[in-house]
C-alpha cells in the first residue's frame, strides 16, 4: 500500500460507461486530468486542488478521497462497487442437472 493510498477504493463510470476503481491520489489525479474541459467546474478544480494537496502533504489522503467523491458523485458518476461473491457464500449444487 503506498502512502497515497486511499482507505477505500472509490468506483467510478469513466466515458466508455465501464467502471473503474481509484485506489489512490494519483489515480484520482490521472483521472480528473482526462475528465473533459467542458464538463468541468469548481468541484472538479476543489477535486483537483486537494488531490495536488494531498500529493504535496498539505491535506490528508481522506481529504483528498472525500473531495473526490464528492466530485463523483456531483456527476453522476459514482457506482457502489463490484460485487464479489466468496466461495463460502455460494451454495453446493448437489445431484443432477436438470436437462
Amino acid at each position: 500500500m503506498t502512502a497515497n493510498a486511499f482507505s477505500r477504493p472509490i468506483f467510478v463510470k469513466d466515458e466508455g460507461q465501464a467502471v473503474r476503481e481509484i485506489a489512490c491520489v494519483a489515480d484520482a489525479l490521472a483521472f480528473l486530468t482526462k475528465w473533459p474541459e467542458n464538463r468541468r467546474g469548481p468541484i472538479h478544480s476543489t477535486a483537483v486542488r486537494a488531490c495536488q494537496a494531498a500529493r504535496e502533504g498539505r491535506l490528508t489522503v481522506d481529504g483528498a478521497r472525500n473531495a473526490f467523491a464528492g466530485f463523483a458523485r456531483s456527476v453522476h458518476i459514482r457506482e457502489a462497487g463490484p460485487v464479489s461473491v466468496e466461495p463460502w457464500m455460494v451454495t453446493p449444487r448437489r445431484g443432477r442437472m436438470p436437462i
